[in-house]
Parts: C-alpha cells; structure tokens; sequence
C-alpha cells in the first residue's frame, strides 16, 4: 500500500561527504512520498549540483568553505567555528519547521554534533547513518577518537548501516542490535558518458585502482604483488593508480622504482573530475580493490554496474556482492602471493563479465528508509503525516 501522505524529514551532511549517494538517496525518497530537506555546505565551484536546489539549504560554511586565502591551522580553526554556527542555525530552523525526523548521514566534529543531536533527539526522532561501522577503517585510535565515534550512535533513536556484517561489527562495539537497520547502498551514477573500450595499442590489460589514497586500500599491497609476476606477465600487465593522496607517498614511488614496475605502474595522483573518471573506466579491464578493511565503498558502487573484472579483499560490501568467479575474485586481506596469482589469472585469461543492471535500486531503498522513518512515528503520524506545523 503506498503511502497516503508525504513525510517530512531534514537530512544532515554539512560537509557533503557523499553528495552522489545524497542524489540517489534523495531519488528513492521522494519515490516513497517522503520531502527531503538537506542541510549541507553550498556546492563549490567546479562542481556540478548534485542535489535539487529546492530540496537543499546551504547554511554549512558559507564564508569558511573556499577561504583558501586562510593559513591551514587558521583555516581549520574557523572551519570548526563555522560547524558550530551551522548547529546553531540547524537547532533554530528544527526548531521553527519541526520537521518529522532528522537524519545525519555524517558526523564532522562528533563533540559538536553530539550536543546538537542531543537537544535534537527531545523534539523529534533522530537517524544516523553509519556509511564505515569500522572507525578510520581500522587505523589504531586513541579513546577520544573511539568516544566520538561510539556516542552520536547512542544518541540516534535508529542506526542505519549498508550490509549485515557492518550490522554485526556494531553489534560488537555494544549497540543494541533492536537499534540497528540494514539499508543497502545504491548505485551511484556518473553524468559523463563513458567511451567506447579502446584496446592499449601494445594489448596489455589495464588494471585500474581508483579512489582516495589512504593506508587501508592496500596500494602498497597491489605494488608487493605486482613485484611477484613473471616477465612474461608483467609484459602484458598495465596498472594505472589514480585518485588524490590522503597519505605520504613518497614511500610507494620509491617501492615502484626498487621493484623496477615504472614501465607498467602509472600514478595519477590527483583529485579526478567526472571526465578524467569516465576516462579512466573506458580505459580499465580491471578493477583492484585490495583493501585491508572496508564497510561500504563508494568506487565499488560507482562501478559496479561497468562490466568490469573484479579483485577484491573478501570484507565489507565485496564479501556480500562480488559473485566470487562471476564477476570477480575474493581474497583474504593482505595476502600478497593470492593477489599476485590473481592479476597474473587475468592477465592471461581477460574474463569477460556482463554489464549489471541495476533497476530501479534506489526506490526501494526510499522505501526501506521510509520505513525506518515510521517506525519512529506514532501510527496516527506516520500515516497521516500532518501533525507538525511547516509555519
């Protein structure tokens, strides 16, 4: 039975951390007759609107975002200042449109956001998604950092997480599991059409590792592996890294250079525009996912519908949906020689994989949430969904 009214529901990503899932999140919900309200950071410039204009209020960092003519530690400074006003703003607005829920779908400074969602949760239901259930992706954390992670999820009425084994990991940090709903994350969509695949004129393979460098996706394990094939191999082997450095480094150039891949690893080591991305793709046989921990990947979901071979750490969002032969290879984290087997299997075999279709995902997906949002709800409420003033 559809739903007999709209429901009205503010969603939080100050920093528009994942501004494609926000669309597609955003597609699903008005599909289920919910009226999103987003409160974020105004779009920057050279980047495209990914959410509606009518659907979004930008009070986030107004002045604070692109100040680049701000020293770094100043610029951190006002950035923090400018959070705290923008919780300020976010109270008084809940507090004059009384929306039915709010949802964050990020926390960016966890001491601040949790006041905020303190006084939030006493007047309406409070959501948070939990896009990585494991903290800084296993980086060792100080009690601080574990605080901050583990308090705004006891303040949040509901936890929503992607897959069942970030449910478990949850459960494991002392989360009721009652708290916990699994929603799954949706495709994400590039607006640049990708070109037609041109085979390498010397017909090597292309493997591509694409995303944010950081220490747990495990470039330093693809480079040990591509250390270990064969020159035959190695021959036919072309691997692009590409994707803007979160991390030093300086140590995997130097790694490359001793293992003596500078004919067959190409760093691209910058922040990709939609055209470089969809470039990138057309040019992939491949895709590598080493990953030494992961919940929910934005490049997996970004890609998973392309037709490309697949080799992934067996964790996160690979165990549950890389088809493991089908699609791709799993492999236990961190193990280098099965790596290096893998990539030498492609090489010589080129698997051919089926494009995906990802059908209508993401309306089922604003229904699943739409649920969630119910569920919080006295019945009268959520079927009607007229009770608050929009005044």
């Amino acid at each position: 039975m559809k739903p007999s009214r709209d429901l009205r529901v503010w969603l939080v990503d100050p920093s528009l951390f994942t501004a494609p899932y926000d669309a597609g999140l955003t597609e699903g919900l008005l599909a289920a007759q919910v009226r999103p309200l987003w409160a974020t950071r105004p779009t920057r410039k050279g980047d495209r609107q990914e959410l509606p204009r009518e659907l979004t209020d930008p009070f986030f960092y107004r002045r604070t975002d692109e100040a680049n003519w701000l020293p770094g530690k100043l610029k951190s400074v006002a950035k923090g200042i400018a959070h705290l006003a923008g919780l300020a703003t976010l109270l008084w607005k809940v507090r004059k449109y009384k929306p039915q829920v709010v949802h964050f779908q990020w926390t960016v400074l966890p001491p601040l956001d949790v006041l905020a969602m303190t006084l939030i949760r006493r007047s309406c239901p409070l959501v948070l998604t939990v896009h990585d259930t494991v903290p800084f992706n296993g980086e060792r954390l100080s009690f601080v950092q574990n605080f901050g992670f583990d308090l705004p999820m006891r303040l949040a009425h509901r936890i929503i997480v992607h897959t069942e084994s970030g449910r478990d990991t949850l459960i494991g940090r002392g989360v009721p599991s009652e708290k916990i709903v699994t929603v799954p994350h949706g495709p994400l969509r590039l607006q640049v059409p990708l070109t037609a695949r041109t085979p390498v004129a010397d017909g090597r393979y292309t493997f591509v590792l694409f995303g944010e460098i950081k220490p747990y996706k495990g470039v330093d394990l693809a480079i040990e592996a591509l250390g270990l094939l064969s020159s035959p191999v190695r021959s036919q082997t072309r691997v692009i890294i590409a994707g803007r450095p979160r991390m030093d480094i300086a140590p995997l150039i130097a790694r490359i250079a001793e293992l003596s891949l500078g004919e067959i690893v190409e760093l691209r080591p910058q922040r990709q525009s939609e055209e470089d991305m969809a470039a990138l793709f057309s040019e992939a046989d491949s895709l590598l996912f080493p990953y030494r921990q992961i919940d929910a990947s934005g490049v997996w979901f970004l890609t998973k519908s392309l037709g490309k071979w697949v080799i992934a750490s067996r964790v996160g969002i690979f165990a549950a949906e890389v088809e493991n032969g089908e699609h791709g290879v799993l492999l236990a984290p961190g193990d280098v020689p099965a790596l290096a087997e893998a990539i030498a299997h492609a090489v010589t075999t080129r698997p051919v994989v089926q494009i995906a279709d990802v059908g209508d995902e993401w309306v089922a997906i604003g229904k699943a949430t739409r649920r969630v949002y119910e569920s919080l709800l006295p019945a009268q409420s959520a079927s009607t969904a007229s009770e608050c003033s929009n005044d």
